[in-house]
Formats: structure tokens, C-alpha cells, sequence
């Protein structure tokens, strides 16, 4: 018996293949020069954000950097190829010969790589810089969507200012942009097929490591497993939005108006006030207010904010953070709330982590530094792999962890344990739905938003629909937002660019996943930990606290010490003991609010759905 294994054994590791040492050189030295233009480039962005957006040395040193990158990885890709060709190397070596960074665009020929960045640089000019006229003030075309029509669209009771609005930035952003989006998604497949992927839609894809089918069934599974909780809370704001607006403007069984409805949603990304939904769970309750619980604690300054959640990653069982990590932050400028964050920043030639911070001391700022500090804990645990193996499995996984324990921190009972909630209310269930119902509006209704965002260019890319079939969009969003336009949209028109946030060629899929994967981890951790039972009303999901919870660190330390020297499925393997991202911990959270919507659209006869 011990014979037999014994051959087996010796049998796999003699098939196991050898490194090759010529692959360990060009490797070593490969990840050793982009360190240090890693570190370069690190450097410049670190200027940028404490020098401003406007700094002409800062942005400089971006443009140098990011040509020094090019060049580089130019003289990488003839040998990379030919070692991939070979198939020479263990695991290890492929592994790391597999992350080398592609030529993405600069495979273009030079005419076609001039316009493809052009392309984009106008597209994003355009979104990010375009004015409008004010409603019913012609000669005033100084106003930019944010903050200024934002924030006279969120306070007007004027519903044709509102719509005005509406069509107005479709009518500059999407329609005035409609030949480049086409021109640029016709390069976008040639790009594609130039470093390697015959199918445009797999290379859209490739930051997960997904075939275009592949991620497409992942998203779908999610989206389907969302549905019953999404069908009750679109049926309960749509009830909301014809109390305030009246059955003429919100008809039953239809699509809401998706003017209208951007309003009401968009309000619950801001500082929320109660009296802004018409149909709150418990309106007497109101919502907590942490930042005056921060100054009631006396957590009034930035450093005292960034030790206590420097206690609270020591007490899961992750390391202390060093006095010298707050003795050299820098503070970055408060200009700007929208752009006022705390940040860590890691190096990878150089040995060490810098931390920017945002002098601000809100609500917003506090679960935030949970965020930020995560990130510092990913960073250093991952720096013991090579440098093409130090990013994380797909991009906005770290932001998923470190969101997770901000989840943990805005729970009610933690909130409680540290003095930032006083009233005894706090673990009643009419206030935990009130929070729950903010929180839903800011994550239940945006899940479908990045869904059609991709799901539509992926349809593009794939030669199913046309780059500029606005009736295509429409019908996706119709079907899985249950938003309609407050007029018929038809191919004359186009919408598209209108709803991109970042720039025309990232994609949502990564972060539709982290919005996910979050609730995925604070559901295991707090089942590893025994505070959530599924079923049991007296340990919810959202009042779980994972404060001094000292076993998660050490799982998590090895999770994320892999880096992306695996595929994300065996680091989620190695977190949650399962290998592919799951809806049900983002269920298992709002369950409460399921259940309250459930029953208050019985009780009140709003449908369910729409034709």
C-alpha cells in the first residue's frame, strides 16, 4: 500500500515541470525594472494628488512615466513571446509570465493609435467639462453636471426643470459624442485582436481572467439571484414616486420615469435626510447621525480617527500599524468633498507604504478610513510576491475587502460599542430598516445600472447589436433597471455615453463583482464567527460586529499575501472556502428589508414588476 503511493506520488512530481533558467532571468529582470517605473509612476500620481488636478509638473511626470511604461513593456513582448510559444517554466514562471502587463492600444498601428487616444481623451473631456445652458436662461451656459445641476436638480420640486436637465446632458454628452463612441469601439476591437484575443468581447474580460461567456453566465447567475429582492424595493420607490408625483407621470405596472427616479436614488449617495422619502420604514426614527456622534466622542481630528480603526484591524488579528506610517501622512486639500479621501499608496522597488488622508472629519471620511487602512494591510501583505504578482486577483477585489469592513464598522452595534450611537433604538428593527432602506437604494439599484453598462458594449463587441443602437440600450435598461426615458428613445437619438462614469473603455463588470463579493465576506466572517445564523432573528447579518474578532486576521493575511499569483477563484477558495462569488451574503444582509418591502407592497396593493 505504502509502495503504490509512493510511486503515484513519485509519478506527479516527476511530470511536475522544472523551471527554466533562462525564464527566471528575463523574468527577475522584468519585474525588477518595472518596480522602479512602477515606483516612478507612484510617485507622479502622489504629487498629483496632494499638488491638485491642475498641476502642470505633476501631470508632467504622469505623461513621462506612463511613456517610460510603453517603451518598456515594447522590448518585453517579443520575448515574452517566445517563452509563452515555448511553453517553457513551472507554474510559478508561467504564472508570472502570463501577468506581464500587454501592449493593450500601443499594438495599434501609429495613425490608428493617435486616434484611438483622441478619441478617448474627447470623450472624457466631453463628459467631465461640458456645460448647459440653466433651464429657461439661455445666455447662461456656464453650468457643469457636477455639482451644479446636480445640486439644482436634487433640490427643484420643478418637474420640467428636472426633465430639462435630463435631456439636456443626453443631448450633449451622448449624441454629441455618438460618431467617436462608434469610431473608438471599432479600434477597441482591433486592439483586441492585436494583443491576442481573436474575440473583442474575451479581451473586454481579461482583468478577470473570464472568457467574455464565462463572465457573462457569472453576471447573469448574480443578476437572476437579485431579482425577487430588486422586483420589491423598484415596486415600493415606484409607489413612493407616484405619492410625490402623481399616477399621470408614474403609471402602475409600468417602467418609473428614470428622471424622477435618479433623483429620489441619487439623493441616498448624498448626506441623508429623513424627509427626503415620503415612505421610509419608521419616518418618527429618522437616521443616525455618526458624524455628530464623532464630535460627541471627541473623535474630532483625523489622527484620532486613524488610531481607533488602526485598533480595531489589530483587534481581527491583523498587524499594528507603525507611529511612522501617521508621522509622515499628508494631508490632501479640501477643495473638493467629491475628492477629499484617505488613501494608501504602495511602492514596489522601494520598501514602504505612504498614506494621504483627507483633513475632513464626517461620516463619510470615518467608514472610508476602514477602506483606506484595508488597502495598507493588502499592500503589505502582498509585497512578498514578485512585482507582476502583487496586484490583486481582479481589479476592485481589495476594494471589496477593505468595503467589507466598512460594513462592519457602520454596523449598529459596533457603532453602539464605540459611543457613535446612544439611543437604545438603535437595535430595533424599524431603525435598522431605516438604514437598510438608504443603504439598498445605494446598492440594490445600482447592481443593474453596471450590468446594462456592460452588458451593452460586451453586445457591441461581439457583433450582436450596433455601437449606436440606442433602442438596444433602452431595451436593456427598460428590462433590467425597470427605468424608463421620459419619452420614447429611438435610434435618432443616443443615450450611451451619457451614463458612462469613468472613462468609455473600463469596464463595470469588476466592480458590479466587489459590490458583491463585500457582502460575500462579511456574510462568512460572520458566520465563521457565529453572529449571523441564516433564519435567526436574533443574529441578523446587519448587526453583526466584528470587532475583536482575532481568527479572521490570519485567514486573511494569507488570502491576501497571494496577490494574483492565483486565479481569483483559489483566493476565494483560501477566504470563504468556496470558489466563485456569490449573491447570497448580499441577500442574506437586506433580508429584513425584503421582508418589510414584501409585506408593505401587499398591505398598500403595489405591483409587483412591469409590461
Amino acid at each position: 500500500m505504502y509502495l503504490w503511493l509512493w510511486l503515484v506520488l513519485h509519478l506527479c512530481l516527476s511530470h511536475a515541470d522544472p523551471p527554466d533558467p533562462g525564464l527566471e532571468t528575463f523574468l527577475k529582470d522584468a519585474n525588477q525594472q518595472l518596480a522602479v517605473i512602477y515606483d516612478q509612476a507612484v510617485l507622479a500620481q502622489l504629487l498629483h494628488e496632494l499638488r491638485g488636478p491642475n498641476d502642470l509638473v505633476a501631470l508632467l511626470e504622469i505623461e513621462v512615466t506612463d511613456n517610460k511604461l510603453v517603451k518598456y513593456v515594447r522590448t518585453l513582448s517579443t520575448r515574452k513571446a517566445k517563452f509563452r510559444r515555448l511553453g517553457l517554466g513551472d507554474d510559478h514562471q508561467r504564472r508570472q509570465l502570463a501577468k506581464l502587463p500587454l501592449l493593450g492600444y500601443e499594438a495599434l498601428p501609429d495613425r490608428d493609435l493617435r486616434r484611438v487616444y483622441e478619441l478617448a481623451s474627447n470623450m472624457s473631456d466631453n463628459y467631465r467639462n461640458v456645460k448647459m445652458c440653466a433651464y429657461k436662461q439661455p445666455d447662461n451656459c456656464t453650468l457643469r453636471l457636477i455639482p451644479e445641476v446636480q445640486s439644482v436638480v436634487q433640490g427643484s420640486r420643478d418637474l420640467d426643470e428636472i426633465e430639462y436637465y435630463w435631456f439636456e446632458w443626453r443631448r450633449r454628452t451622448g449624441l454629441a459624442t455618438r460618431h467617436q463612441f462608434v469610431a473608438f469601439m471599432d479600434l477597441y476591437k482591433k486592439a483586441a485582436k492585436l494583443n491576442g484575443y481573436p474575440r473583442a468581447e474575451d479581451y473586454w474580460f481579461r482583468s478577470l481572467e473570464l472568457g467574455a461567456q464565462e463572465a457573462m453566465t457569472l453576471l447573469d447567475r448574480i443578476m437572476h439571484g437579485l431579482r425577487p429582492l430588486f422586483l420589491q424595493f423598484h415596486a415600493h420607490v415606484r409607489g413612493s414616486l407616484r405619492k410625490m408625483h402623481g399616477e399621470g407621470l408614474v403609471p402602475r405596472s409600468r417602467p418609473f420615469p428614470q428622471h424622477l427616479a435618479e433623483v429620489f436614488i441619487g439623493n441616498a449617495f448624498r448626506r441623508v435626510q429623513a424627509e427626503w422619502y415620503v415612505d421610509l420604514p419608521a419616518p418618527q426614527l429618522g437616521l443616525s447621525n455618526i458624524t455628530q456622534g464623532l464630535h460627541r466622542r471627541g473623535l474630532t481630528t483625523t489622527q484620532r480617527v486613524f488610531w481607533n480603526v488602526a485598533e480595531f484591524f489589530r483587534g481581527v488579528g491583523l498587524p499594528l500599524l507603525e507611529n511612522s506610517l501617521w508621522e509622515y501622512a499628508q494631508p490632501v486639500s479640501t477643495d473638493d468633498d467629491d475628492h477629499c479621501w484617505h488613501k494608501a499608496w504602495r511602492y514596489y522597488a522601494l520598501p514602504r507604504t505612504n498614506f494621504t488622508y483627507c483633513p475632513l472629519n464626517d461620516e463619510e471620511r470615518f467608514f472610508n478610513m476602514y477602506e483606506a487602512q484595508s488597502d495598507l494591510h493588502f499592500y503589505r501583505a502582498a509585497s512578498a510576491q514578485p512585482t507582476v504578482l502583487r496586484e490583486e486577483p481582479f481589479p476592485n477585489f481589495s476594494d471589496a475587502v477593505g468595503k467589507c469592513f466598512s460594513l462592519a464598522a457602520s454596523s449598529p452595534r459596533y457603532l453602539h460599542k464605540v459611543g457613535l450611537l446612544r439611543d437604545g433604538q438603535w437595535k430595533g428593527l424599524p431603525a435598522r430598516l431605516n438604514r437598510l432602506y438608504i443603504q439598498g437604494l445605494r446598492v440594490v439599484f445600482l447592481l443593474p445600472v453596471f450590468y446594462v453598462l456592460d452588458r451593452y458594449r460586451v453586445e457591441v463587441l461581439s457583433g450582436h447589436i450596433k455601437a449606436d443602437d440606442n433602442e438596444a440600450y433602452w431595451r436593456f435598461t427598460e428590462h433590467y433597471t425597470g427605468s424608463a426615458a421620459p419619452s420614447r428613445r429611438s435610434n435618432e437619438q443616443f443615450d450611451v455615453p451619457a451614463k458612462l462614469l469613468m472613462e468609455v473603455d473600463d469596464q463595470y463588470a469588476s466592480q458590479f463583482l466587489s459590490i458583491v463579493l463585500q457582502f460575500q465576506l462579511f456574510n462568512h466572517f460572520c458566520t465563521k464567527t457565529g453572529q449571523f445564523e441564516k433564519g435567526n432573528p436574533k443574529k441578523p447579518l446587519d448587526l453583526c460586529d466584528l470587532s475583536d474578532q482575532r481568527g479572521i486576521g490570519e485567514d486573511l493575511q494569507k488570502a491576501m499575501a497571494l496577490g494574483s499569483s492565483v486565479h481569483y477563484r483559489k483566493v476565494l477558495q483560501e477566504l470563504v472556502g468556496e470558489p466563485e462569488i456569490s449573491i447570497d451574503g448580499l441577500l442574506n444582509y437586506f433580508q429584513p428589508l425584503h421582508d418589510w418591502l414584501q409585506g408593505e407592497n401587499e398591505k398598500n396593493n403595489l405591483e409587483v414588476g412591469w409590461k
